[in-house]
């Protein structure tokens, strides 16, 4: 393999870029561990959203999940894009993440779901906009602001 050639950015400090040198399978399996990865960040957020802590002998919410999601989304996102230069494939782990939410959201209200995954508060709908404001900001375009040559 001849690094120049196949990954010219290849040690570049602002520059990545998906790797050339594996195979279709190789890839697939990167974003399904991913997606697979998202609903595991998204079992812990939902799991200790109602988190609470003493102060004296008050219980104070304290909502970490939500940072949790914000930068466990976004590392998700931007490991997906070390694997495929496609940005709509890269994205599926956002959106296996926005089907696990949306899952969780409608659990009581399906046939077989009794109890309620996820609270009804503004922490749920932070929740929400967070985790997928950071899973969809490494999709975004991207422009540079070198002069063109």
């Amino acid at each position: 393999m001849n690094a120049k050639k196949d990954e010219p950015n290849w040690g570049h400090p602002t520059k990545s870029q998906a790797r050339q040198d594996t195979t279709r399978a190789e890839r697939i399996s990167g974003i399904v561990w991913l997606s697979i990865g998202a609903l595991f960040g998204l079992f812990i957020s939902v799991l200790y959203i109602g988190s609470r802590i003493t102060v004296g002998d008050t219980l104070v919410p304290l909502p970490w999940t939500i940072l949790f999601a914000f930068f466990f989304n976004r590392a998700v996102t931007k490991t997906a894009l070390l694997w495929t230069d496609n940005k709509l494939v890269a994205g599926i782990p956002a959106l296996v993440w926005l089907a696990g939410y949306l899952l969780a959201v409608m659990w009581p209200e399906l046939p077989f779901g009794e109890a309620t995954l996820m609270p009804q508060t503004v922490w749920s709908m932070l929740l929400f906009v967070v985790g997928m404001a950071a899973a969809a900001w490494p999709l975004r375009p991207q422009f540079s602001l070198e002069p063109l040559k």
